[in-house]
């Protein structure tokens, strides 16, 4: 069964939650739309949305619900799961849903919430959603969506939907960031009576862009053959223009923008002069170590190796905007610190004793670039070598 056409403008954008953009349960008509409220039973296993009040899946194939009650037993619990390992964006819980799958195998599965209000024709409103690649998937996809429906969508079966969903160009945009909270957004004007909401991929699966992942460093379970994104705060509210529906357009080389330093080493340096003036550099919200930065972890390894003396502290650092989002991002509060680990971790992969290496954080509060540009904010995205004696 196929509806009509349902123009939706939808955008990817790679920021997290700005004091405007704070959730709004007072302007939000997407009912619990932080899945915080939850009915029945203990959440126990996987399938669990409709526990969430409010939410349900359009086909037999159940999305699931996650949360911080759940044992770790259960497979569904937060931050570690069946899916990988992430903190809630607000709360305890978040929903989990099926992109896509190699080959098909594996069923998508789809959000649906009935609105508030229906919406008005011609009228304009803001929708948007956040959303993060679960660790262990082995693929990431593009086709981030969401339909709006007249009607109540139920299948009988575990096929996907292939509804007719209008998304301007970053809709071939990869999503495979395992760490951070990223939102799917867009302006759209309503045909009018719309009060269903799905969120999903509606492409078929041969149309739907997607790549291999790495596995994080860390994790040890396998991956699965398929791109499992986890969602949080859902939003639906009218807006009397379209520039009330703000986000962050930041393209693929803007939003992964790392800093590079160039020129060599004096070749006249002793090996603890060279590492004493190593700098690692990070993309925004980045954890994982950078491979831009392998020729430079190379240089220091065999400095270090060459002089068996010396020992060094690796001071992680973040720049201001990730500073300012650790007010509504819990999980940011480490990422300074979790960067200098990330270092060392590839010093010991690269045969460097842990005894000669010691980690220190000092978050986003010693910039060595105050001019709040992209650039100035990309050096202050480091970890800092320094020697210890």
């Amino acid at each position: 069964m196929r509806f009509a056409s349902l123009p939706l403008l939808a955008c990817l954008f790679s920021t997290a939650l700005s004091a405007q953009d704070k959730f709004d349960l007072d302007r939000n008509w997407v009912p619990n739309g932080d899945f915080e409220a939850v009915e029945g039973k203990k959440l126990k296993r996987a399938g669990g949305i409709i526990y969430a009040t409010g939410w349900d899946s359009p086909t037999k194939k159940n999305a699931d619900l996650f949360s911080e009650s759940a044992t770790v037993e259960s497979s569904v619990s937060t931050p570690k799961n069946f899916a990988g390992e992430q903190t809630a964006l607000s709360g305890a819980n978040y929903a989990g849903i099926r992109m896509w799958s190699y080959q098909n195998k594996e069923a998508r599965s789809y959000l649906q919430t009935k609105l508030v209000k229906q919406l008005k024709k011609d009228s304009l409103y803001c929708v948007r959603y956040y959303t993060t690649l679960g660790d262990l998937s082995k693929y990431a996809t593009g086709e981030l969506g969401a339909y709006l429906s007249k009607q109540k969508i139920e299948k009988d079966d575990e096929s996907s939907l292939t509804y007719e969903v209008k998304v301007p160009n970053l809709r071939t945009k990869i999503y495979d960031d395992m760490f951070s909270w990223q939102g799917v957004c867009g302006v759209y004007q309503a045909d009018g009576f719309e009060q269903f909401l799905i969120l999903g991929n509606f492409a078929a699966n041969e149309k739907t862009p997607n790549a291999k992942t790495k596995r994080p460093r860390g994790e040890t379970r396998p991956q699965v053959f398929s791109a499992y994104y986890y969602i949080d705060n859902v939003e639906v509210y009218p807006i009397k223009n379209r520039g009330e529906c703000t986000c962050e357009q930041l393209d693929k080389a803007e939003s992964e923008y790392i800093f590079s330093q160039k020129g060599a080493m004096n070749p006249s340096w002793k090996p603890a002069d060279k590492v004493d003036n190593e700098v690692f550099y990070f993309k925004r919200f980045q954890r994982s170590f950078d491979t831009s930065m392998e020729t430079r972890l190379a240089e220091m390894v065999e400095s270090m190796k060459a002089d068996a003396t010396i020992h060094v502290k690796l001071v992680g650092h973040m720049d201001a905007t990730e500073m300012e989002r650790t007010r509504v991002r819990p999980d940011l509060l480490m990422l300074a610190k979790e960067r200098a680990e990330a270092v060392k971790d590839a010093l010991l992969d690269a045969g460097i004793d842990a005894a000669r290496i010691t980690v220190d954080a000092k978050a986003g509060d010693v910039p060595v670039d105050n001019s709040g540009t992209d650039l100035g904010m990309s050096k202050n995205r480091r970890v800092e070598v320094e020697l210890v004696k």
